[in-house]
């Protein structure tokens, strides 16, 4: 469910902290997101998926082994847009769960590419 708030949100999830204090820090400080909250485990991601609000969602997919595929259905039930920031290759991504995606590493200009992209209206 997207905000009404001036300012967008952002849930992150991401299992290594310091990636995830760099993603903050990127989209607090240059994209101009507030980031609602942050989830290092596949618990976390799912919980927060469920009763975060936001704008948009950037997703590491392996949080500490185990994929995030769980916390990206909820997000896509909830009609939440989200980003893909990971590693993984993408034709190791089923195909339900493709979305746009930024290979770490990344630039700032890639994420905000890739967010504008994902946030897009999409035709009916």
């Amino acid at each position: 469910m997207a905000t009404t708030s001036a300012v967008p949100r952002a849930i992150v999830f991401e299992d290594h902290s310091g990636l995830a204090s760099a993603l903050t820090d990127l989209l607090e400080a240059r994209l101009g997101y507030d980031v609602a909250a942050c989830a290092g485990c596949i618990e976390e991601a799912i919980r927060l998926a469920h009763v975060e609000r936001c704008d948009v969602a950037v997703v590491d997919l392996d949080l500490q082994g185990v994929m995030a595929y769980p916390a990206l259905d909820e997000l896509k039930r909830r009609g939440i847009p989200y980003v893909l920031a990971t590693g993984t290759l993408p034709l190791d991504i089923p195909t339900r769960y493709r979305a746009p995606m930024v290979r770490k590493p990344y630039s700032a200009q890639q994420l905000e590419q890739a967010i504008r992209e994902a946030s897009a209206p999409r035709p009916c």
